[in-house]
């Protein structure tokens, strides 16, 4: 069973919610880089007592009060400052490192990252899986700069090359509580508006609780939900008493390893993805437009464009309008969602509403454009699919609207359905005659009306395949459709000289 499958509805909604509208963030603590061979705490703790000799034994189970006592020890012993210690456990840290040690799920951890990381780890190896091209924020930074277009690592306490930075102790930790500094109000923002994603944190490690439970007193259950995955070595007790701390904070647990959690959330994401939940959280703010554009194809009315662009009336709007109605065309279960009905048996649209669909995307596309490529693209195979490759395509009765649609799109040589798309026209007008019987005359009345709607790049794909050595060599029968051809004014003289050449023969 996948990992996610621990969280309720309400709480896996919102973890793919604040992952496609990117508002969450990472939190990273020490688990997440003992996967890369660094230490535990016991054992950097271990080590820097050898290192001092310190002759008690170290009560690891309290770290912050365990490295408070060596520090004390150090300073009365051996003469240290703080910055002397901290440059110790900062040695111990790296030289309790194994070499070699990478994890399988690097890859995916990359992919899943967003451009804002907090950690408490001092180490870099956050840095490392990024090549070091992210910006690093390191507490104590005098003038800390954020980018505003790359990630940002914000490093709350300290970094392992800078000893005087990092938080080690219990009296530092007191003292990180009550700085006023930029990280501190940077993070309590991020609480504030963006869901924490925990990796590599115990359920009882302290770093988590101060700037959190601050947030949650001001905001409650205003607060964006919060996820923590922890290993699933965690004590029974320890899971049951968590779960009654959060169960009132809005902080749902995943019991899994990192490698697992991003295994499973992938594949998980993917599903969500083609989900009407993400739709209608991608286009919750034009919904009701989009119902009522909807509404007047379902009433079998005339949609005028008028219409259609006081509806959607700037360039934004009309963009993402467009988004969501080619990808209700390219996922026609959503056309459901709205109340519309599916044909049976190939279960899609009616060409009529369909028809109605592409008109309402074009109008708009005419006005402000497509929102990016792939969207025209997406557009491009779904009216191929829906109006070329559908049975009724063929019916006598039916062909009218899914040949003059498959005529108004103009995908140009890149596009992947360009040689396609031509084929099907051909096939088309070698079924369509003004005259002959059981040959189509509402396609070629269609092609007649619409023979101007041909690109330049349209007719020389024609003219050039009906060669010999081409996809679909000349027959004398083209010459009523190719006379046709002649009169669109896309056809250059020299597209003319060829088909008159064909004529010819």
């Amino acid at each position: 069973m996948s990992c996610i499958e621990q969280l309720s509805d309400e709480a896996k909604s919102g973890l793919f919610s604040a992952i496609f509208s990117k508002n969450y963030f990472l939190w990273i603590g020490s688990g997440f880089s003992y996967n890369f061979g660094f230490g535990s705490w016991d054992e950097v703790l271990n080590e820097v007592g050898r290192e001092i000799e310190y002759p008690l034994e170290i009560d690891v189970g309290n770290p912050l009060k365990a490295a408070e006592l060596l520090c004390s020890f150090s300073m009365y012993h051996h003469g240290y400052d703080e910055y002397a210690f901290n440059s110790l456990v900062s040695k111990s840290l790296l030289d309790k490192k194994k070499e070699g040690v990478f994890p399988s799920w690097v890859k995916k951890f990359s992919g899943f990252a967003p451009n804002t990381i907090v950690t408490t780890n001092w180490d870099d190896q956050l840095e490392e899986i990024f090549d070091h091209l992210s910006n690093v924020v390191v507490r104590k930074d005098p003038s800390p700069q954020v980018s505003n277009n790359g990630r940002n690592i914000f490093k709350i306490h300290g970094d392992v090359g800078r000893p005087q930075s990092i938080v080690v102790t219990q009296s530092q930790y007191f003292s990180f509580q009550r700085e006023d500094t930029y990280l501190n109000r940077k993070i309590y923002t991020l609480f504030s508006e963006a869901s924490p994603v925990f990796l590599g944190y115990s359920l009882t490690d302290p770093n988590i609780s101060f700037l959190y439970d601050e947030v949650y007193a001001h905001l409650g259950e205003q607060k964006p939900p919060a996820f923590m995955v922890v290993h699933p070595s965690v004590e029974d007790k320890v899971l049951e008493e968590s779960k009654l701390l959060f169960q009132d904070k809005n902080i749902h647990i995943i019991i899994a390893e990192i490698g697992e959690f991003l295994e499973d959330l992938s594949e998980e994401y993917k599903e969500y993805r083609k989900s009407s939940h993400r739709f209608f959280e991608q286009h919750r703010n034009i919904e009701a437009r989009l119902r009522d554009l909807i509404g007047l194809v379902l009433s079998k009315k005339s949609i005028r464009n008028d219409d259609i662009l006081g509806t959607f009336a700037n360039r934004d709007s009309r963009r993402q309008a467009v988004s969501a109605f080619v990808e209700i065309l390219s996922n026609q279960v959503l056309y459901k969602e709205f109340g519309g009905e599916l044909l049976s048996p190939e279960n899609r649209i009616s060409y009529r509403e369909i028809d109605q669909i592409i008109q309402i995307i074009i109008c708009m596309t005419n006005e402000s454009g497509y929102p990016d490529l792939d969207t025209r693209e997406v557009f491009y195979k779904s009216v191929m699919k829906l109006c070329a490759k559908s049975d009724g395509v063929w019916d006598f009765y039916s062909a009218r609207k899914p040949f003059m649609n498959i005529l108004r799109i103009s995908p140009g040589l890149e596009s992947e359905i360009f040689e396609g798309r031509i084929d099907h026209i051909v096939d088309v007008l070698r079924w369509s005659s003004p005259n002959e019987i059981g040959k189509c005359w509402a396609t070629w009345e269609e092609f007649c009306n619409k023979v101007h709607w041909l690109t330049e790049d349209d007719i020389g794909e024609i003219v050039n395949e009906l060669s010999g050595s081409g996809r679909f060599p000349f027959r004398k029968s083209d010459r009523f459709w190719l006379e046709e051809i002649k009169k669109s004014k896309s056809c250059t003289e020299m597209q003319k000289r060829k088909i008159d050449g064909y004529l010819r023969t």
